[in-house]
């Protein structure tokens, strides 16, 4: 009796069901995958570097790498808020005051930490933050990263490595790709984590594992921290987990809620801890739990002095629009295609990069047409990956066989030579007549003043035949940085001698740039606000000003405590020098401080 007892409780636990892969959920038939790679085979170093992924990365690294030695080197190409955040990680390490909090709450710090790693050197490589080769080179590997894991995410998919690769190549030379990937701007790092956050995501829709829901939501948390909009990614995201999770589980309504909740929980833990995080440090140190959006130097404080033409709601709608056309002129279509494969195959992985890459793209528009951001081009670069990804869903489909009914085993890849050659021949047809047009039309969009500000801006003095003046500004600026460096160097004053906000422009890239960066005492040191307001005292003789009269050297902190220094030296300085604009910098003017300002009545 007793040895009956044993083999049936044996056979009963050897016939519990275990979920291994997409074909033992229920009401979902498995896709084909590819190949698969018994991971306990193991792979020389050689062929381990000379894999697929391994190439891919270091071809797209090598072609970044060039475009951020081009921009950096050739035709000095620095965009500011590129330098910004650079400088964020260079006051921790070599400011007046180092120490941690010096990275500043206004913006997310993922891109000033990554940058500070690299800055450790900047005694042996002053170019580093001279010329910010370590912003430039952070963009390059996020960049070639993300392009390494949409290659991934593809594969995966079932995408066969022609038109994967076609696809991977159509991302990295994409022109919008192609400049955020040199410039030492925030797109490499923010794209890099969202690309991966989306592919692991994809694997756990295919495979039910928690290994990879748990990976997604490490990297939508770092997304965080490198760019606020992914708040919008964890959002769409946390209701397709939970919609995927709850249509697969077994059982009674309120076990398959509580189970979907569970891998919601999973999945936003990460970003929660992020966001909650981040906002705590910022209160306990600043005082405030959104400083980007709070304080004089946020969002809403600049878009007040930028002056921007008002617009209707309808109108900022169009806008988008425009935007988003210029990214993908054919995104329309190929999202109605993948979504019909997606519902005809009982498939919901297109919902994924739908809810990660277009969660974020969506937290911009939302923004914008709430008049909360600037109206930027690089605000819809998520259109590109996303394209991608959407194209390679109808690929994958259109590589199979044929159409499966519901409930049965999908259609396998034909293994006949002649009929893989056409199914990928017809893959790479669809990518380039998807992908083509959308490159061109970016790179119009780039140098339409209407559409891409910013990068017509900063490059429209290397491809226009006959630059305009604003083209030659931006041509000027770097030289204007580095001679008004040299002038403040050639004062030979002691350290902590000028006290001067960082956020005026020019400032932090005349700071990055100087022989003495100790020279100036800034927000981020843990002084400033008294020896601001009373410079005196803390041996401070000078206060240097970016002109206040309209832009963003109004919301400076000496436009603040001493509202007429600029015009009258408040009383208690005399001007000692007057720097002309250029380059696209304000006017500064230097001002010596003769008595305490507090004696001022």
């Amino acid at each position: 009796m007793e040895h009956t007892a044993t083999s049936t409780l044996v056979r009963e636990v050897e016939v519990e069901p275990r979920i291994e892969s997409l074909a033992e959920w229920p009401k979902i038939p498995r896709l084909p995958d590819g190949p698969q790679v018994d991971p306990r085979n193991k792979r020389s170093l050689g062929r381990r570097i000379m894999s697929e992924g391994s190439v891919v990365f270091i071809l797209a690294f090598g072609l970044f790498l060039t475009v951020a030695i081009l921009l950096d080197y050739k035709y000095l190409v620095f965009p500011g808020d590129a330098f910004s955040r650079m400088a964020n990680g260079f006051y921790i390490l070599y400011s007046r005051d180092p120490h941690l909090a010096a990275v500043g709450f206004v913006w997310t710090p993922l891109g000033s930490f990554a940058d500070l790693v690299l800055l450790l050197g900047n005694h042996l490589w002053p170019d580093l933050s001279h010329r910010d080769m370590a912003g430039s080179l952070v963009s390059a590997l996020s960049m070639a990263g993300a392009a390494y894991q949409i290659c991934a995410a593809l594969r995966e998919w079932g995408v066969s490595r022609t038109p994967r690769l076609v696809l991977t190549a159509c991302f990295a030379l994409n022109p919008m790709i192609l400049y955020y990937s040199g410039n030492g701007m925030s797109e490499g790092l923010y794209l890099f984590t969202l690309a991966a956050s989306t592919r692991y995501l994809l694997r756990w829709a295919r495979q039910g594992d928690l290994r990879s829901l748990a990976y997604a939501a490490v990297m939508l948390g770092l997304s965080y921290l490198a760019r606020n909009e992914a708040a919008g990614a964890v959002m769409a995201g946390a209701v397709v987990v939970g919609a995927i999770r709850y249509w697969r589980s077994d059982g009674r309504r309120p076990s398959r809620a509580r189970t979907a909740m569970s891998d919601v929980a999973i999945f936003v833990a990460p970003a929660f801890t992020a966001i909650a995080g981040w906002a705590v440090a910022s209160y306990m140190i600043t005082g405030t739990f959104a400083a980007q959006f709070t304080s004089s130097y946020g969002n809403t404080s600049q878009l007040r002095v930028a002056h921007l033409k008002a617009l209707t709601l309808s109108q900022r709608a169009l806008f988008e629009a425009h935007d988003i056309g210029a990214l993908g002129p054919l995104l329309p279509v190929v999202l109605v295609a993948a979504l019909a494969v997606a519902f005809s195959r009982r498939d919901p992985r297109v919902l994924v990069p739908l809810a990660v890459l277009g969660g974020a793209m969506g937290f911009d528009m939302l923004a914008y047409l709430d008049n909360s951001v600037f109206p930027w081009f690089r605000f819809y670069i998520m259109t590109v990956p996303l394209e991608v990804l959407l194209v390679g869903a109808v690929v994958a489909a259109l590589q199979t066989s044929g159409w499966s009914p519901v409930g049965e085993p999908a259609g396998k890849q034909t293994s006949h030579p002649i009929g893989r050659a056409m199914l990928a021949l017809a893959g790479v047809g669809l990518a380039l007549v998807v992908m083509i047009p959308a490159t061109v039309t970016t790179a119009a969009g780039m140098f339409n003043p209407n559409i891409g500000k910013e990068e017509s801006s900063d490059l429209g003095f290397i491809f226009h035949s006959h630059p305009s003046a604003a083209d030659l500004a931006s041509k000027d600026f770097y030289p204007y940085i580095l001679k008004l460096s040299s002038y403040f160097a050639d004062l030979h004053l002691p350290d902590g001698d000028i006290v001067v906000d960082n956020f005026s422009p020019c400032v932090p890239e005349m700071i990055t740039t100087i022989s003495q960066p100790k020279l100036f005492v800034i927000p981020n040191d843990r002084d400033f606000q008294r020896v601001l307001a009373d410079p005196i005292t803390f041996h401070t003789h000078y206060i240097l000003e970016a002109d206040p009269e309209g832009g963003l050297g109004s919301l400076t902190a000496t436009a603040a405590e001493f509202p007429s220094l600029w015009t009258t030296g408040g009383g208690f300085t005399k001007m000692a020098h007057q720097i002309a604009a250029g380059g696209n910098c304000p006017e500064f003017r230097l001002f010596h401080v003769l008595r305490h300002s507090n004696l001022v009545s």
